[in-house]
């Protein structure tokens, strides 16, 4: 095979690596590469509108849940690292979705992103850091990261949760108040963030008032022009209160909007999606318990209701209580558990030892949002025949406990195996989470013993997965998956322990055991029945478990099986709220398929996070007052008509406010989607032979061993051990070029891997200096070309690059003949650099003089510009509108205060005329003067903004005008000299 010249390589080198404006095809095109996905076209409409945003601040995703923004903001940084634009990065999330965010990064991306620790290093180097909110907004940790080096970029996971109320620290004149206790994590996210672009991801900008989302608009748009400051976007369009929109002012705060907020609906995705979203629907089993299992509840009911216990003393009392109660939802054996524990305590307390740490009684939860503290001295006094009385007790309900013959709720969870057994084959499967890790256990026992499962058929997952059937599982991905992938794609040991547990349940077992570990992060889709065991009171903890099984590739319908005990009025009504006023199982059925409710919502995830938030939170105060059952009850009645209104107030909200983000129209962008569907193959294609003819002529020009093989649709590469290439892949390897998502035994060329890193470098290196060449013209060749064979000239490979509003590389060929002043065509060139030249020593000196060739250049690199100034306009227009928007806004306020202030005049020199006394009229006219001075000054500032005497108006001003102007860098890449034969 023909080694392709060191001038093909270096131009197809640049061509491939240029900078593109977000909306050429080839650039959104080449971050699927790197992915193991086939993104939608609403995902890559969403990738092209963040990279347009980041060099204006940055933007917010805002589409509806379960269309994929964390693919979305997976194919931004991959591209961006790919382009070296963006190789420190920081994702912000809700510490629950941590691993989330590390395994979905790792597996569809292959970015092996790292926990940041608040320590020497621990946010330092080229990396993507994951950092958890409540971290990254607590005072010691925006203190480390205002001290580290600044990130390229910044990704905000829910943002709408704690960041929406960044407005709370303004006061009513619009000033920022540095002193405010409010959303303290919000503003030491903001202080560290300094200059770098934003991706804020949210599927509920606006939850409760319009100021929600002028606060999420300050993290994106740096300049704060869009929208004014907090009262001037009040009075322009909160009409009373921050809930209604001032009438007539839809479509321009509409329109300000989508400059830096995008959203895609459901329906509008759904015609394009590969998979179209199925539904999911609750089933009920309830249960009856015997005598006996509702003596234990109804005695440690009564116990954990008393006021005063020596078990739960001192400042962790409430913690252990409501650590309590969830155990005692969980099971009997966990609840025997947890009383052997407190059997253990009290003992100690007899003895007079030290009391050991609470966590230890709540470890069976494996919570890791359970905040403990260190326990306090207790001072009051203890009286040991009381704490001896309480023991006993305690010990009663473990004898109670351990004597009980049946579980009923554990018989019907082997009801519920078995009719899952007589599924059709492939959906026999079931995940079963659980709180407790006693549970766990007893569950995996109960189906060994009773259910006719073996071991092999069970996989237990939890947050430390050190057993043997564990290591066993991580020894069998390895063998089968993990050790074919290249050093550089391997994943810690944590993210490929939570692999390999998934990889086992997925080809081996048939039953997923989980604790809330297994909530944050698996892709568990190919399993369509999830079974709660017992219900964490976090809304969004248990839709964390259903969106497990229920996300983007689900084939099938997916059923949540619940437990309810029928003489349990609490659980009952508890799961009343979340069934029907939060609507978050879907439709529910009971066990024999009859329907007891039919949701109001498809998105039954913002229902439950705009409205039940502080559910979890009410229900532990109703436990933590109550003194008996029976008050219990009465709280959580009256809970569930507050749950109602509340949901009434939201969707009366969104009703109003959601048509803001909303903003573009169904049709518009089911044919924006659809073009992008069109467009994007034969763009793949072209990068792809791109690629494939670089990578090829890499290998062939440094003489690696490999077979190039096609196969499926890729293009495979089998490289033998080679120390020319790079460091990871000096031992050989598979690639591959092409789709990457069924890739199992070859790693995915893209733009930013160490291959085509190292190709690009080789041939830049080749060409450092470039000896003369010759071109055999054929009949290909253009007639220009033709006419003038025999002639010598010069190739010039120039770089041109545009920093204004769009970072952008363009790459201009020139040939110039001896003996001519006018360049050839840019097609000419092209075909140039097109074909295989051959070298040929320089039989004479080239006769062109050097300010011919800049020259040439000058007037290439001008015609380029005009061209390019062209797209700039519209950006530039777009800056400039909105700068004067900002000032007309506030010369609004004002003129409107204006009027009112001339009014009051009036009416102050009205009542000064009608004064009877010298006092009366003195107060008059002191009113009428200060009125008078308020005037003045609105007058002023009228003038002042009207001749734009603005010191904010004019400092973005000068910095959208150098943005225009700034004059392009012109790099000569190539310069060699040829004849035409």
């Amino acid at each position: 095979m023909i080694v392709p010249h060191p001038i093909q390589r270096r131009y197809l080198a640049e061509e491939l690596v240029r900078l593109r404006r977000a909306d050429e095809q080839q650039r959104y095109a080449a971050a699927q590469r790197q992915g193991r996905i086939d993104p939608n076209p609403h995902q890559i409409d969403a990738v092209i509108f963040a990279l347009k945003r980041f060099p204006e601040g940055g933007c917010i995703l805002a589409d509806e849940v379960g269309l994929g923004k964390t693919i979305e903001a997976g194919l931004v940084v991959a591209q961006l690292r790919s382009e070296g634009a963006a190789s420190r990065v920081l994702l912000v999330v809700p510490k629950p979705l941590l691993g989330q965010w590390q395994d979905e990064l790792y597996r569809l991306f292959g970015i092996q992103a790292v926990e940041g620790r608040l320590e020497p290093g621990g946010f330092s180097g080229a990396e993507v850091f994951l950092v958890g909110r409540e971290v990254a907004g607590s005072e010691r940790g925006a203190e480390f990261l205002r001290d580290t080096e600044p990130f390229d970029l910044c990704i905000i996971d829910e943002a709408h949760e704690v960041f929406a109320n960044i407005y709370r620290r303004f006061d009513k004149e619009g000033d920022y108040r540095s002193d405010s206790p409010e959303a303290r994590i919000a503003d030491r996210v903001r202080s560290f963030l300094r200059h770098t672009p934003v991706l804020l991801l949210t599927a509920t900008p606006i939850q409760n008032n319009l100021t929600e989302l002028w606060g999420l608009i300050q993290y994106v748009e740096p300049t704060g022009t869009l929208l004014g400051n907090l009262r001037t976007f009040r009075d322009v369009f909160c009409d009373g209160d921050d809930r209604t929109l001032v009438r007539g002012q839809d479509d321009e705060l509409r329109r300000r909007i989508e400059t830096v907020v995008q959203r895609t609906l459901r329906r509008q995705a759904q015609d394009f999606l590969e998979r179209p979203f199925v539904a999911r629907h609750a089933q009920i089993f309830e249960y009856s318990m015997t005598a006996r299992e509702k003596l234990l509840y109804d005695q440690v009911t009564a116990y954990l209701l008393e006021p005063q216990l020596f078990a739960f003393r001192g400042n962790q009392r409430r913690l252990l209580l409501i650590g309590f109660h969830r155990l005692m939802g969980s099971s009997i054996a966990a609840l025997t558990a947890s009383l052997r524990k407190v059997a253990a305590r009290l003992d100690r307390m007899l003895a007079g030892h030290t009391l050991e740490q609470v966590d230890t009684l709540l470890d069976d939860l494996e919570d890791d949002e359970i905040e403990i503290e260190p326990e306090g001295e207790e001072k009051a006094a203890i009286d040991l025949k009381l704490v001896e009385k309480e023991l006993e007790r305690v010990r009663s309900f473990i004898s109670l406990a351990e004597t009980l013959r049946r579980d009923s709720k554990a018989d019907k969870l082997l009801d519920v195996m078995r009719v899952i057994a007589e599924r059709p084959a492939g959906r026999q499967r079931a995940v079963i989470f659980t709180e407790s890790l006693v549970t766990q256990s007893y569950l995996q026992d109960l189906l060994l013993d009773r259910g006719g499962f073996r071991p092999e058929d069970i996989t237990l997952f939890r947050g430390t997965n050190d057993s043997a059937r564990a290591a066993q599982a991580l020894k069998r991905w390895q063998e089968e998956i993990g050790d074919s992938l290249p050093a550089h794609q391997r994943p810690s040991r944590s993210v490929a322990m939570r692999l390999a547990l998934v990889h086992e349940f997925k080809t081996r077992s048939r039953v997923f055991i989980s604790t809330e570990a297994g909530a944050k992060g698996l892709n568990l889709q190919f399993c369509d029945t999830i079974v709660n065991y017992d219900l964490p009171w976090n809304p969004q903890r248990i839709e964390q478990r259903i969106g497990r099984c229920h996300r983007y590739g689900q084939e099938h319908d997916v059923t949540v099986i619940n437990f309810l005990a029928a003489d349990n009025e609490a659980q009952k009504l508890t799961f009343e709220i979340l069934s029907r006023k939060l609507d978050l199982f879907g439709k529910v059925l009971d066990a024999s398929d009859v329907v007891l409710h039919e949701p109001s919502t498809d998105t039954p995830e913002t229902l439950a996070g705009a409205v039940g938030s502080d559910f979890e939170g009410r229900l532990r105060r109703i436990y933590e007052r109550a003194r008996t059952v029976g008050e219990i009850e009465a709280e959580l009645r009256r809970l569930r008509e507050e749950m109602e209104d509340e949901r009434k107030r939201f969707e009366e909200t969104w009703a109003r406010t959601a048509g803001l983000i909303e903003t573009r129209f169904d049709q518009r962008v089911k044919e924006a989607f659809r073009r992008l569907q069109t467009d994007l193959p034969p763009g793949l294609a072209r990068l792809d032979d791109e690629m494939d003819r670089l990578i090829t002529g890499f290998l062939l020009a440094l003489a690696v061993p490999h077979q190039r093989i096609a196969v499926n649709g890729n293009i495979r590469f089998e490289l033998s051990a080679s120390d020319r290439l790079p460091d990871g892949w000096r031992d050989g390897g598979i690639v591959a070029i092409g789709e990457a998502r069924n890739l199992e035994d070859a790693d995915a060329l893209h733009l930013g891997h160490p291959l085509v890193q190292a190709a690009v470098t080789e041939a830049r290196d080749a060409t450092v200096t470039q000896s003369p060449v010759a071109w055999i013209l054929d009949k290909t060749a253009p007639r220009e070309l033709l006419a003038h064979k025999e002639k010598r000239g010069r190739l010039i490979l120039v770089r041109i690059r545009y920093e204004g509003f769009e970072r952008v590389d363009r790459l201009i060929p020139i040939a110039l003949l001896e003996g001519e002043v006018s360049p050839l065509s840019t097609d000419s060139a092209n075909w140039l650099l097109d074909h295989q030249p051959q070298d040929r020593p320089a039989p004479r000196k080239l006769e062109i003089e050097s300010d011919v060739v800049d020259d040439a250049v000058e007037e290439m690199a001008f015609t380029d510009q005009l061209e390019v100034s062209g797209e700039e306009r519209a950006p530039f227009e777009r800056n400039l509108e909105q700068l004067e928007r900002y000032v007309e806004d506030q010369l609004l306020v004002l003129r409107r205060r204006l009027s009112a202030a001339r009014q009051s005049l009036l009416a102050a020199q009205d009542k000064r005329e009608s004064a009877l006394g010298a006092e009366l009229r003195s107060q008059a006219e002191a009113r009428v003067r200060s009125i008078q001075e308020g005037i003045d000054a609105i007058e002023s500032e009228v003038a002042r903004l009207e001749t734009r005497d603005d010191a904010d108006y004019q400092k973005w001003r000068r910095r959208v005008q150098q943005r225009r102007d700034t004059p392009p860098q012109i790099h000569r890449l190539l310069d060699v000299e040829f004849v035409l034969e």
